[in-house]
């Protein structure tokens, strides 16, 4: 069935998934999956009314807070919380949708969950209304639709124009020089070693070419562009913060992160037993599952600046799909 949910639509269970463990659940309720909705897709609630932190509030102020669960340690839905996503379907398919949206995944919130039901309409929020919106949009999203389609159908002045929805990939690329006494970051996490790379931020050659790949991947220029190392506020930065920001950008442009595959090329220490700890930080980061990033690394076999320990170099290749 996941296969019909949106990008947006996962995302919510991913973050649903990040909710419970951070509040120690040993599985994820119905209320969890709110707070990912409300995460993923906070135009929901702007446009209806709903106040976001008023419903955590809610929830903290009825729920003893429990130890945090690692991010790591995998968490399941609760029964509630499937008979949720089941629902979504029927209620995409009562609005003739091929796909399961963030839309039909808080209608069946309403329809499978009492809780929640209860929490938003004390925030005046209804189904009816709810579902009246989002007829609205739906309705708008297919006229729009079709007059893109009609401009250009071949013979239309609009002719030779790219689809609705396409594919794009970008290459990302960066290295740093390694120096005694400076920490090795690496994909978001701090790796054991006695040496780390000189850079303006953190010099986190992953992170680094991830934002190349994805940048050049939306045509919205490098990490320079966005990040400029005259600029002082970046200086010794966290690079994470700079995933953030790019999940942000390309989320305003409708873009949806496809894969990523990045091979590290450093002659020491190991990295795979480290793979792991970074793809979750990135894939939090960039509010992704971690299946969708793949990580190789490489030694250079002893030659030149890499090969002699002196260096750190990242490759990337980034898909992304746009509307």
């Amino acid at each position: 069935m996941l296969e019909r949910f949106t990008e947006k639509a996962r995302r919510v269970i991913f973050f649903g998934r990040y909710e419970a463990s951070q509040y120690g659940s040993p599985c994820i309720e119905s209320f969890h999956l709110l707070l990912g909705l409300a995460r993923e897709d906070k135009s929901v609630f702007l446009k209806l009314g709903p106040n976001i932190e008023g419903l955590r509030e809610s929830y903290e102020s009825r729920y003893p807070a429990h130890p945090r669960i690692s991010t790591s340690v995998e968490v399941p839905l609760s029964m509630e919380s499937k008979r949720i996503l089941g629902r979504a379907a029927e209620e995409a398919d009562k609005l003739q949708s091929k796909h399961i949206g963030t839309e039909h995944i808080l209608l069946a919130m309403f329809a499978e969950s009492e809780e929640i039901r209860t929490e938003l309409e004390k925030l005046g929020l209804t189904r009816e209304r709810a579902e009246r919106e989002i007829v609205s949009k739906t309705t708008d999203a297919a006229q729009n639709f079709s007059a893109d389609m009609l401009e250009s159908s071949p013979g239309s002045a609009a002719s030779g124009m790219p689809p609705r929805f396409h594919v794009c990939a970008g290459i990302g690329y960066d290295l740093h020089r390694l120096e005694a006494g400076r920490k090795l970051m690496i994909g978001g996490i701090e790796v054991p070693f006695d040496k780390g790379p000189v850079g303006h931020s953190d010099g986190d050659v992953l992170v680094h070419a991830i934002c190349d790949a994805l940048l050049g991947a939306a045509g919205m220029g490098d990490i320079g562009t966005h990040f400029p190392d005259t600029d002082p506020k970046w200086k010794g930065a966290n690079s994470i913060l700079f995933l953030e920001h790019i999940r942000k950008l390309l989320a305003g442009r409708q873009t949806f992160i496809t894969h990523i595959d990045a091979v590290v090329i450093l002659e020491r220490p190991k990295l795979g037993p480290h793979f792991p700890a970074m793809q979750k930080a990135i894939a939090i980061a960039l509010s992704i599952e971690s299946n969708r990033i793949n990580l190789k690394a490489k030694t250079n076999e002893g030659v030149d600046a890499i090969g002699r320990g002196e260096a750190i170099a990242a490759h990337v290749v980034a898909t992304i799909s746009q509307e």
